[in-house]
């Protein structure tokens, strides 16, 4: 899998599925990768949007398991 930012998708939907896809909880992500919390929440919220970064990280680590 290579990255791609054309399949940037910001929906905080999206990123509750490849939370939920991964088995781990918001304290364990939030560690592996290097953001807070707090920072996961807001994501989920809308509030801020999560970097296309952090697409690509999780979609990995949900292929992995």
């Amino acid at each position: 899998m290579k990255p791609d930012a054309a399949n940037y998708d910001p929906r905080p939907e999206y990123l509750a599925e490849l939370i939920g896809s991964t088995g781990l909880s918001q304290p364990a992500l939030g560690r592996i990768l290097g953001v807070t919390g707090k920072s996961i929440r807001h994501w989920l919220s809308g509030r801020n949007p999560f970097p296309y970064t952090v697409q690509f990280a999780l979609e990995c680590l949900v292929l992995s398991v």
